[in-house]
Formats: C-alpha cells, sequence, structure tokens
C-alpha cells in the first residue's frame, strides 16, 4: 500500500525563485494592465475623470474621437478632447484603448466609409423559388425579387422534391425584373438568386438605422481603415504602443441573417462579386453548382456544396476585415481586440460568419460581450451559449498563441438590483473559462470607489497569473460547424427561430451540452475546428470529444486516425460521422469510420460522459464531495502548477481537491491578495489538498517545485 505522507510547504513569503516567485510578488498589487477598463470616459472633466479612474483602481479607460460639429474624427474641438482624456490617463500611468466607430458595429467610420462608395455597401443574394409541373412545354412568367439577377436556373425536380442533374441556365430570360421562360415537360424547381443591397431587417437599420459596409471587400476595409486608424495615428502615433494599446473593434459582420422579428420577403445569404472567384479558387467549381443547395435538397451533393460555400464565406471575412485590421494594428505598435456578434450558437455563427474561428484568429485579442449579470451566462442573444461563449474565445488564443482575451461586461447592470459580490462571481465565472481581461460597460457611478477597488483587484490578481504560463488541458472537443451547415437553411425569419433548423439545432444543443457537462465533471477542454486538426493541432490533447458530429472532411479523420494510432483516445457523443463533405471516394471516408469505430468510445448520454472520460486519462483535478458548480483552470508555469478553482454556486464549498501536480501547495486569495502555505498528502503522484473556495469566487491553488 502506497503511504501517505504530509508534505511540508515552504512559508508565501519564503525565498524562491522562477516565475511563482514572480507572480507571488505580483499577485498583492497587479499591474494597471490587469484591471479592468471603463467604456468611458468624462471628455468635458478630463482631469477629474483620471482621478476617479486612478481613486477605483482602474488600469485605464477605453474612448474615441467624441465628434463634434465638424464631424467624427474631423472636428478639433473634438481632438482636443480626445487628447486630453489621453493626457490624463497617461500622467496617472494608465492604459488607452481607443474604440474604432462612432456608434457600432465597427466599419461605417460614422457613415464616413459609404460616402462616395456606395459599392461598399453589404450586398446579399436574395433567394426565390417556384415549383413547375409541365406536362407539356410550359411558358413561364414570374415576377424576380428587386435587384440584379446573378443566377436564375430550372432544376430538375424528384418526386420527393430534391434536386438533381443539370440545371438550365434561365439567367439571360431575365427582363425588368420579370422571368419570361420556356420550360420542357417534366418537374422542375426554378430558383432565383437577386443580388441587391442587405439592409432591411438586419443588424444594421437596429444600430443607428445607417447602412453598413461589405466586410468581404478589402476596399471597403481599407477605406475604413484609412478613415479611423490612420487618422488616429497621424494624430497622437508617439502614444501607440505606449499609453494607447489596443483599438476595439464591435460586433462587424456579414449583416447575413435577419435580427427583426418582421419576416423579410425573401431569404438572403451575404454576397460580394469577388467570391466567385474566391470559391472557385478554393473548390476548383463554379459557385453557381453550390447555390442551388443552399436552400434545397439536391442529394449526395448537397452537404459538400453547402460546407464550400460557407467555408469560403468564413475565410473570406476574416482574410478581408480582421486580418487587415491587425495587419494594421501590428505594423503600428497596438494590439487588434475587440469581439463579434452573436457568439452563443452555431447557428447565428453560419449567418453572421460562416465560422467564427479563422475571424477570431485574427484578432490580437479575442473577445465577448457580455450584456448583462446573469448567473452563468452571457445574455447576448435568444440562445443562451453560457460557458461555450468565452470557451470559444480562450481556445482560439490557446490555439494562434494569443496572450490575453477579452470581455465587455455588464451593460444594463444597476446597482440596485446587482451587488458588487454577483459582478466579481461572473468575472471569476469568465475567468475561469479563458477570459483575462475586462471592459466594463454602463456600471460607472453606481458603485462607490471602494467597490470598485474590490472589482479591480480581484480582475487584476486573477488577470496577473492567467496570463502567464502554459494552458494545460487533457481533452479538446470538435467545433461541429460542417454538421451545422449540413443541414442549415437560411429563412426570411429572426435568426433566433431555430425550429426552421432542426437538425442543425440539435447538434448546437449537443454541442452546447457536452460543453456544459465537461466543465460540471471538471474536464477542461479547448475547441478545435477542422481546419485546426487538419493542421495537426490535435497533438498535446489525450482526448478528443466528437458531439453529435455528423459530418467530417475526409482530412480531418485522417489526422483522427493519426492520433488514435498515436494513443489518442476519441469520445462520439450521439452519433458518428458518417458523411464526408469534401471531395473523395465515400467508401473510403465509410471504410475509415468502419475501421476507428472499434477504437472509439461512444455514449448516447451526458451521464455516460464522465465515466468514459475517466477510462481515457486520470483526471488533472478530483473534487470530493462532487460538486457541479466547481470549475478550474490550470496554468503550468515554468517551475510549478497554478489552478484557478472557482466555486459558482452561492455558498462556500468545503472539500478535498487532488491534483495531478506535484511540488509545495499555497493557496492565493484573489480577493485579498494574501498567499499561503497549506499541508498537501501525497499518493500515487498526485497533491491532495482541503480548500475552502468562496461562493461567487475562486482562489489558486499553487504548486511550487
Amino acid at each position: 500500500m502506497i503511504a501517505l505522507v504530509l508534505l511540508a510547504v515552504m512559508a508565501a513569503g519564503a525565498e524562491g525563485s522562477g516565475l511563482v516567485k514572480q507572480l507571488r510578488e505580483q499577485f498583492a498589487k497587479p499591474g494597471a494592465s490587469y484591471r479592468a477598463l471603463p467604456m468611458d470616459f468624462d471628455m468635458e472633466h478630463p482631469d477629474q475623470f483620471g482621478a476617479s479612474l486612478a481613486a477605483g483602481d482602474w488600469g485605464g479607460a477605453l474612448f474615441s474621437h467624441p465628434g463634434g460639429p465638424g464631424g467624427y474624427l474631423i472636428d478639433q474641438d473634438g481632438w482636443k478632447k480626445f487628447d486630453s482624456a489621453v493626457e490624463a490617463c497617461k500622467s496617472r500611468g494608465l492604459d488607452v484603448w481607443i474604440y474604432d466607430e462612432a456608434g457600432y458595429p465597427s466599419g461605417r467610420a460614422g457613415g464616413q466609409t459609404l460616402q462616395g462608395h456606395p459599392e461598399y455597401e453589404a450586398r446579399g443574394l436574395f433567394y426565390a423559388s417556384k415549383d413547375v409541373a409541365a406536362k407539356s412545354d410550359q411558358q413561364v412568367e414570374w415576377k424576380l425579387p428587386e435587384g440584379t439577377p446573378y443566377y436564375i436556373a430550372a432544376c430538375p425536380l424528384t418526386l420527393v422534391g430534391t434536386i438533381y442533374g443539370e440545371p438550365i441556365d434561365l439567367t439571360a430570360d431575365a427582363k425588368d425584373g420579370v422571368l419570361h421562360a420556356t420550360v420542357k415537360q417534366g418537374d422542375w424547381r426554378i430558383v432565383a438568386f437577386v443580388e441587391n443591397r442587405l439592409y432591411a431587417g438586419t443588424h444594421a437599420p437596429i444600430t443607428g438605422g445607417a447602412p453598413y459596409v461589405n466586410v468581404m471587400d478589402p476596399d471597403a476595409v481599407k477605406r475604413f481603415i484609412e478613415l479611423t486608424h490612420q487618422r488616429y495615428y497621424e494624430h497622437c502615433g508617439a502614444e501607440f504602443g505606449k499609453t494607447i494599446r489596443a483599438f476595439f473593434n464591435d460586433e462587424a459582420s456579414l449583416q447575413g441573417g435577419y435580427l427583426t422579428n418582421e419576416t423579410q420577403p425573401y431569404p438572403v445569404v451575404a454576397w460580394y462579386h469577388g467570391l466567385p472567384d474566391m470559391f472557385k479558387a478554393r473548390t476548383g467549381y463554379d459557385i453557381r453548382k453550390a447555390l442551388p443547395a443552399l436552400f434545397s435538397d439536391a442529394g449526395g451533393d448537397t452537404v459538400r456544396y453547402r460546407c464550400d460555400f460557407y467555408d469560403t464565406i468564413s475565410h473570406a471575412v476574416a482574410d478581408a476585415y480582421f486580418k487587415q485590421i491587425r495587419q494594421w494594428c501590428e505594423a503600428h505598435q497596438v494590439a487588434s481586440t475587440g469581439h463579434l456578434l452573436w457568439e452563443e450558437s452555431l447557428l447565428y455563427h453560419a449567418s453572421f460568419y460562416g465560422s467564427v474561428f479563422p475571424s477570431l484568429a485574427e484578432f490580437d485579442w479575442p473577445g465577448i460581450d457580455v450584456l448583462g449579470c446573469g448567473r452563468q451566462c452571457t445574455s447576448g442573444s435568444h440562445i443562451e451559449g453560457g460557458p461555450v461563449t468565452p470557451k470559444l474565445i480562450s481556445s482560439a488564443a490557446h490555439l494562434y498563441g494569443k496572450p490575453r482575451t477579452m470581455s465587455e461586461s455588464f451593460c444594463f447592470v444597476k446597482k440596485s438590483e446587482t451587488p458588487m459580490r454577483e459582478l466579481i462571481g461572473q468575472v471569476a465565472w469568465q475567468w475561469v473559462l479563458g477570459i483575462n481581461s475586462l471592459t466594463v460597460l454602463s456600471i460607472w457611478g453606481q458603485y462607490d470607489d471602494a467597490e470598485f477597488r474590490q472589482l479591480n483587484d480581484f480582475t487584476g490578481r486573477v488577470g496577473s497569473v492567467l496570463t502567464n504560463g502554459e494552458f494545460v488541458a487533457d481533452a479538446a472537443v470538435l467545433y461541429p460547424m460542417a454538421s451545422v451547415w449540413a443541414d442549415f437553411v437560411p429563412t426570411n425569419r429572426h435568426v433566433s427561430y431555430v425550429g426552421d433548423q432542426p437538425k442543425a439545432r440539435d447538434v448546437d444543443t449537443a454541442w452546447r451540452e457536452v460543453s456544459r457537462e465537461l466543465l460540471a465533471c471538471q474536464r477542461d477542454f479547448d475547441y478545435l475546428d477542422e481546419d485546426a486538426i487538419c493542421s495537426g493541432r490535435l497533438k498535446g490533447y489525450r482526448i478528443l470529444v466528437l458531439p453529435h458530429a455528423t459530418v467530417l472532411r475526409m482530412a480531418t479523420l485522417k489526422r483522427i486516425e493519426e492520433f488514435v494510432d498515436a494513443g489518442g483516445k476519441v469520445i462520439t457523443h450521439q452519433t458518428v460521422p458518417s458523411i464526408r463533405e469534401d471531395a473523395g471516394s465515400a467508401e473510403e471516408f465509410s471504410d475509415m469510420v468502419e475501421r476507428l469505430l472499434p477504437k472509439f468510445t461512444h455514449v448516447e448520454t451526458l451521464r455516460s460522459l464522465d465515466a468514459a472520460m475517466a477510462k481515457c486519462v486520470k483526471p488533472d483535478l478530483a473534487v470530493s464531495p462532487r460538486n457541479r458548480e466547481i470549475y478550474y483552470q490550470h496554468r503550468k508555469l515554468d517551475n510549478g502548477d497554478a489552478y484557478f478553482v472557482v466555486n459558482n454556486g452561492d455558498k462556500p464549498f468545503a472539500g478535498k481537491f487532488t491534483f495531478r501536480a506535484t511540488g509545495n501547495a499555497q493557496i492565493w486569495d484573489p480577493l485579498t491578495g494574501k498567499t499561503a502555505s497549506v499541508p498537501a498528502r501525497i499518493a500515487d503522484g498526485a497533491r491532495t489538498v482541503e480548500v475552502t473556495v468562496p461562493g461567487l469566487s475562486g482562489v489558486f491553488v499553487v504548486f511550487e517545485r
């Protein structure tokens, strides 16, 4: 029997070396870069506001040129106010982040991007269809959606409503908004894709009532950068990389889904005139072959066509918009940060980005917004993403080497309804899931300086540790976007009507439920998209979880086979991949799946997931008694390990925590800044520590070697 021994530990103030010692010294009073920034500045009283920032131990402020009679980024009095605000922060050693828009979403430059350039406005392909059963050659007269016909075709139709074979191009038969064409005997679905401005019913009219730019158009984005980022640099570039640390980009998107409860005349997909060439370069075939399959069942090619289309637009927006901004920021010694639109559901991702991963990869500091202070939620949309939203951001950061992540939090929060304890609990929940920088909206002036110091001390201490070392997780969870694309059909209703997408909704639901279950069982993870898997990023993980993944690329499956052959474990939930979405042999794909199935662990229910994980690898953290409110994050340091353990429940939790770590154990309390040594019991190379974690808060358990 292995003896249990009491481990002697060093006191918190004892001699040590390496990163643990450095972090311990920094923990008591973390620097400004780890503390929160209000998205606010009193431009009329800059010195008073700067003093208030210092009194509340804020890290700085996030603001923009305030506009004025001369216009956004033009008015000279506005520039004087902006300069005074920057100086008020600089003189106190505080950071400035620049909000890059006059309102939101970013891209309009206060309306200037589109002035004189209507061709830069967001565009869509609006879809309509008409089924025709012709007993003989038949004349068809059909009023089309308003706009410029891009592609109109008659597609042969089976008895069960599946289109097949080669469509007949009827585009030339459209004149003055009406199709006049002859179809031969048979059953047909006439499809029309008409290009027009993408505005009514989208995010754009809701946010300021102004048209929006086409974020797939690199020329439009270049103009936005010249009108905003470049003007800031020309005015105050000497402070870039010093006082001015970052540009904040807010909710730029494709506008490809409706956000109004009023039903629109036609469903739509986002469009850009250069998209056909991009599509041909990526796939090798004409985009017109794929378009009918976006809205109709096209038989065996449906999945491939849909996946090719959404994959193309996801890279188009990432390359044209987010990459250009990141490259400009990099060249000018500031970080690009901000967040996307409605990150909470995979169905929203399809509408607004195709996939979010290519766009997240192009931020220096990717982020989210948290509009309220609901317990363990982001409250950003009609579907509550919960932990998947911050997890997406931190996963992208881990995959692509991003040192910081960001949250815009506490919109609509009122002190009369939300005590500071709740705000700290929300920070703890986000930070344990991988966020490490905070901007706050709407709470300025509602709490006193002492309460703000409490929030900023907690945020700063946690961030000072979690931005160091290397994130550790055994598991990777597939970001199953292709499985959503396979059954996703744009509608003319609000994107939250997920009943219009039953199969895609089931994938989305399973993905979120699997994520919640893993975290509740203290099994941390990263999301990996198929691009990451195909580029070899499965290395370093021990387990891959496939949550109701129905569709995979052939290249992805081959990488999974290599992972399994190297000793990795695969757990499938609810279903196993049965369709390949890229070109290749269906027989080869099926044979590979059949060969791999005996090596996979399959679970049908969430309850079975933890047991399946336990059979694959010993947990990094085990909690006794079990508590589903406990989350954790593990950072590997050069001479130790830091575990951030968070209690999402209301009441304190006292238990035994067994860590897969070695070294002398210490407890670091981010509420007080105090550190203390604690005894640990050693067994099987692990350390068991008795810990009490306050409700709606967290503590660090640090092991120093």
